[in-house]
């Protein structure tokens, strides 16, 4: 059964992100953190929606254990190509809890190691 196509053309704003974007091509991950509350944001937030106080750029690290994950085989329009992938949500050793692409054989609460592939999060699991 072929589906109704969908086509969804959408812009991130970069101003006042620009620092997240650019960390992905340098292959660093940048969260916010608000001075006041100590709420941290991923994705990057300028403002808290907590305390409405301005937040600070904080770099994350490169690890991380996967709290839970999916293997995707309906994938949305753009991804239709792509083979089956997974996507999981990592908590990194700051505690902030992200959404990343997972290569290798992902279990929960295997340790990974953050990377970027210079657009997204890539979460690599030592399991082969």
């Amino acid at each position: 059964m072929d589906g109704i196509p969908l086509e969804l053309r959408y812009s991130l704003p970069e101003k006042g992100y620009e620092r997240f974007w650019e960390g992905l091509k340098r292959g660093e991950i940048w969260a916010t953190k608000c001075d006041k509350c100590g709420v941290v944001y991923y994705p990057p937030q300028v403002d808290c929606t907590n305390c409405m106080t301005k937040t600070e750029w904080v770099k994350l690290g490169n690890k991380g254990k996967i709290m839970t994950y999916t293997v995707v085989k309906a994938k949305p329009q753009g991804y239709d190509k792509l083979e089956d992938y997974v996507i999981g949500i990592v908590k990194t050793e700051e505690g902030v809890d992200l959404m990343c692409w997972i290569k290798g054989r992902p279990k929960v609460n295997d340790t990974v190691t953050l990377t970027t592939d210079g657009m997204r999060v890539i979460g690599e699991t030592n399991a082969l």
